[in-house]
């Protein structure tokens, strides 16, 4: 599958106030458990650092169905809602180019 191929999100986070380290904690660990995705970007604004951006790419269509049905993806999403001064932003994309260059068989 090429990286065009895979589904992706940018999502935007933004916590209560004092509450963006723990955001930041729980998102991290939630990506790294989930195993759905292979390329993640976590980054926190200059300006507010109780916001986060982040920009996940699946491995596949199924990855990311299996992912978002799972007891994780709740567990950590209750939490996550827990700290957040509003709703979060999430917008479905496909990549267009990253580095590193990496094509998936």
């Amino acid at each position: 599958m090429t990286l065009q191929d895979q589904p992706a999100y940018i999502i935007r986070m933004r916590a209560k106030p004092g509450l963006g380290d723990k955001l930041f904690e729980l998102a991290t660990i939630g990506m790294t458990k989930s195993g759905a995705s292979d390329r993640f970007i976590i980054a926190r604004e200059d300006d507010d650092p109780d916001t986060l951006w982040n920009i996940e790419v699946f491995k596949s269509d199924a990855a990311k169905a299996q992912y978002e049905n799972s007891p994780l993806a709740d567990e950590l999403r209750d939490e996550i809602i827990d700290l957040l001064a509003e709703p979060p932003m999430r917008i479905a994309v496909h990549p267009y180019s990253a580095l590193p260059l990496k094509e998936h068989v």
